[in-house]
């Protein structure tokens, strides 16, 4: 028998989770709270409908550390008629089907949820901007220099697990030294870092840090 959503609007969901729809993101980012609290049952491949029963099949990574929706994703705009930018609510109820409870244009950034990379929420996460030059993207560690220094160096960082837009997932060592001078980088491959997310000279990147959770050495990166 065919399903709809229309035969689950008015079941209370098992759990649910917001995200947003950025036209320019490649994949959609899921709460890691979301993720804990259902992840051993999800599936590799999820349905989504909406109240008109207009469904589609989109694709979990099923990472715990990293969790996006990729394949599908940015069809979504098409199938649900979504503005270029949507805050989404999900709704789940079990066996990978997800119901769009409620969905509106993204309007200011207060509405983009803590979690999530381009979050700016104080006290839940901190940002440091680096500019890519020839110089320091040939380097097989990239140096960094006050806040981000003493922030990586305050949070006794050994390393850091670097998370793109594009599904990537790099642990880069934490290498300081204090003499015969002060120096802290991270490496080594950040050359190779670079090239397979597609960093280029003149890029601005933003490496933003969760403070949701106590300890977490995970860090988004991504051109601003």
């Amino acid at each position: 028998m065919e399903t709809y959503y229309c035969d689950y609007i008015d079941v209370k969901p098992l759990g649910s989770f917001t995200t947003i729809f950025f036209a320019k993101q490649k994949f959609g980012e899921v709460d890691p709270n979301f993720i804990r609290q259902f992840g051993d049952e999800l599936p590799s491949q999820w349905k989504i409908m909406d109240y008109r029963f207009e469904h589609h099949v989109v694709t979990y990574n099923k990472d715990e550390v990293h969790p996006l929706v990729t394949d599908g994703w940015k069809d979504m705009r098409d199938v649900f008629d979504l503005h270029q930018n949507e805050v989404i609510e999900f709704a789940y109820h079990g066996q990978g089907l997800f119901g769009i409870m409620a969905s509106r244009r993204f309007e200011s950034e207060d509405q983009i949820p803590d979690y999530h990379s381009r979050s700016v929420s104080r006290g839940n996460s901190v940002r440091f901007q680096v500019e890519l030059t020839r110089d320091n993207m040939s380097n097989p560690y990239l140096s960094i220099w006050n806040a981000f220094e003493i922030y990586v160096r305050n949070s006794n960082l050994n390393v850091i697990t670097a998370c793109c837009d594009n599904g990537t997932k790099t642990e880069m060592q934490v290498a300081k030294q204090d003499n015969p001078f002060w120096m802290t980088a991270l490496g080594p491959g950040w050359f190779g870092f670079c090239r397979k997310n597609g960093f280029r000279a003149g890029d601005q990147l933003c490496f933003n840090f969760s403070l949701v959770n106590c300890g977490n050495n995970v860090v988004r990166v991504f051109k601003i």
